[in-house]
């Protein structure tokens, strides 16, 4: 998870002078990347690495908790995108009235 924050923050950073149209498409792929990854790759490895492996549960109870864990990193991603796009259109529309 600390991986992914730090992707997200190198990506907004390097990418963040390009042009408008250019930066926004790359915002968007990104974080439709991310949120088809992220949920999917920490459902499957929290089930099999920590439910399972570590905490011992079984199957049933392996299988509904990992899906609590898939659903709140699609609400984390989500909420990544909101702000970003939020604060992406702000910057735009700055300096936009200033020109």
């Amino acid at each position: 998870m600390y991986y992914d924050f730090l992707l997200c923050v190198t990506f907004l950073i390097y990418f963040r002078n390009e042009g408008s149209l250019t930066s926004t498409l790359r915002t968007l792929l990104f974080f439709t990347a991310l949120m088809i990854t992220l949920p999917v790759g920490l459902y499957f490895s929290s089930k099999a690495y920590i439910f399972e492996g570590t905490l011992g549960m079984s199957d049933r109870d392996s299988y509904f908790y990992a899906a609590i864990v898939a659903v709140i990193a699609v609400h984390v991603v989500l909420a990544l995108f909101v702000y970003v796009a939020w604060n992406e259109g702000s910057r735009q529309w700055r300096e936009g009235k200033q020109d």
